[in-house]
């Protein structure tokens, strides 16, 4: 087979991998947290492009080039640069300034986010919905009640008592986090828990998701699935007259 349909079938794929990559950090620009993804792109299954010349009976071969004949999408790099700051006055809303996650245990497994759009639950459980339950310096933290202060280093403080601090952890390197979700991530590496965090209230962290750029990415993976899809055709048609054509003997 021609390597032209090697390279524009692979090609169509990553464009088609980078599409749906920038559709997905648009569906989720609402929620809470949430960091942007981008397509990460190699090629493999390179030629040498060689120039040959004579040298008595010998070719002598000189590299002036290289071809790939595959380019694909190898992972999905996440971008944890701080979303923006909202004001929400809702008593449960919580963003971190700087670095570091808030950690929710999900069915026994504790996983990291930035969403800090709590509730209460049932048994008056702060929670992350549609998740678990959010932890302390001292395990779930129980607040029977929405009516509580909070001090800036995430310390909770109900009927002048405080019932435990927010615990915020952070890792050494952001490339051991795991994207479990939209926001939500695993790691087996143990976090380092922030002594001083800085947590805001009645506020929440927007994502970082750049709508302009992601429009502007998904109309250029269009145009190069167009272009690729015209080219297909080309070498069909070049296919189809060298099977039919070439071959005929007068």
């Amino acid at each position: 087979m021609s390597r032209g349909f090697y390279s524009l079938a692979s090609g169509m794929l990553t464009q088609q991998r980078k599409i749906d990559i920038s559709s997905n950090n648009i569906a989720n620009m609402n929620t809470p947290g949430y960091k942007k993804e981008q397509a990460v792109t190699t090629t493999f299954g390179e030629l040498f492009i060689n120039k040959y010349k004579q040298n008595g009976i010998y070719n002598e071969a000189t590299p002036i080039n290289n071809v790939s004949l595959i380019h694909t999408v190898v992972e999905n790099n996440t971008f944890h640069s701080q979303g923006t700051l909202e004001e929400t006055g809702r008593t449960l809303d919580f963003a971190i300034m700087g670095p570091g996650f808030f950690s929710v245990d999900v069915n026994n497994q504790i996983m990291y986010t930035r969403n800090g759009s709590f509730n209460i639950d049932d048994e008056g459980y702060m929670v992350l919905e549609g998740s678990g339950r959010v932890q302390g310096e001292f395990g779930e933290i129980y607040l029977g009640t929405d009516k509580f202060e909070f001090a800036e280093d995430g310390s909770i403080v109900v009927e002048d008592e405080v019932v435990d601090r927010i615990a915020v952890y952070d890792f050494a390197d952001y490339n051991a986090l795991n994207k479990y979700g939209p926001g939500m991530y695993t790691s087996d590496e143990d976090p380092e828990l922030i002594d001083y965090p800085r947590v805001v209230n009645q506020t929440i962290e927007r994502s970082n998701v750049n709508m302009t750029e992601e429009f502007t990415g998904i109309l250029a993976s269009q145009r190069s699935l167009q272009t690729a899809s015209q080219a297909f055709k080309i070498y069909d048609m070049i296919n189809e007259k060298a099977v039919t054509e070439i071959g005929k003997v007068e």
